[in-house]
């Protein structure tokens, strides 16, 4: 039977999927039971909230005024993505423009002095956005390295009035963290010492709504060749957009959709898996009970004819719809 969800249940989904703390995820959770149609075709997904939002108030509190920041940050969403520049690059300005969080913005430098995390809607999936403290000569706490390493993809982020200014800094204070970062698309480079990283990077100019920004850049492009991919962008209007589907292409992930037998797709939860990923990688990603028990699966859309039967090793694709069977 299908779920036949409501708006009013598709806009507490999309404030669930907004909430960073641990008190907005279970008020979203509990908005979500409260609003979704009771009826055999939702019987599964109400268990799937229950079961989130027991897990969710079993978790300890954060203690008032605790002080010390875990460098470990747990990922969120299609992909972790890791705001890297200088200082007033316009980092907080752009978590703050495209998802619920509240980082510090102020026209001073070294405002941002914690991890603010908050997740970017982007078609039926989100990215999490992880606003970090500036990388500057001043002291930068370990962690923050820490959280880019650890990251799926960065953003590089400059302001269009100081861009080369701002590469050369970051680039310069990273990579003495032995750290690098290749341009998004591009096979990442072989390590030229022991213990170095490299993460795939996208560079997201800002400012542009600045007099005289779009000869700003063109001088930045005159000056210096920009290997990774640019974004110029304003967060007062919306050439933010651009964001979205670059930070997919990006990350080079798919969406599958799993269906039960005799049952519609769920189209509204896909799963994100990396490129390349088969439906051996889908099981896993379900449940690893489920992997091992697959016998074959099949397959709607563009990897396979509609209702295909394959294999646990056939390779799927962007928009794929996979029906398991045990």
């Amino acid at each position: 039977m299908p779920a036949n969800l409501t708006p009013i249940y598709r806009d507490a989904e999309a404030r669930y999927k907004a909430a960073v703390t641990r008190e907005e995820k279970i008020a979203g959770l509990e908005e979500m039971l409260r609003v979704i149609p009771k009826h055999k075709g939702t019987e599964h997904l109400q268990g799937d909230l229950r079961s989130r939002l027991s897990k969710l108030r079993q978790e300890p509190r954060k203690k008032a005024g605790s002080k010390g920041l875990s460098h470990r940050l747990p990922k969120e969403g299609a992909g972790q993505v890791a705001l890297v520049g200088a200082p007033n690059s316009g980092k907080s300005s752009l978590v703050a423009a495209l998802t619920h969080a509240k980082p510090e913005v102020a026209a001073y430098p070294l405002s941002t002095l914690k991890a603010t995390p908050g997740m970017m809607p982007f078609e039926d999936i989100a990215f999490q956005l992880v606003d970090l403290p500036p990388i500057c000569h001043e002291h930068v706490e370990p962690w923050v390295y820490d959280l880019i390493r650890a990251s799926d993809l960065a953003w590089l982020v400059v302001s269009v009035q100081r861009p080369l200014q701002g590469l050369e800094l970051v680039e310069e204070l990273l990579s003495k963290k032995a750290i690098g970062l290749y341009p998004a698309g591009a096979e990442a480079p072989e390590a030229t010492r022991p213990g170095w990283t490299y993460k795939k990077a996208i560079l997201v100019v800002t400012g542009m709504d600045l007099p005289g920004a779009e000869g700003d850049l063109e001088a930045l492009e005159e000056l210096v060749e920009i290997p990774w991919p640019k974004l110029a962008v304003s967060t007062l209007d919306d050439s933010l957009a651009i964001l979205g589907p670059a930070t997919f292409k990006a990350l080079d992930i798919i969406r599958v959709y799993a269906k039960e037998p005799r049952k519609e797709p769920d189209k509204t939860r896909p799963f994100t898996l990396p490129r390349g990923s088969t439906v051996e990688d889908l099981a896993k990603a379900i449940h690893k009970e489920i992997a091992e028990e697959v016998k074959f699966a099949r397959v709607w859309g563009p990897s396979a004819f509609d209702g295909q039967s394959v294999h646990e090793h056939h390779v799927l694709e962007e928009g794929d719809v996979v029906e398991l069977h045990r």
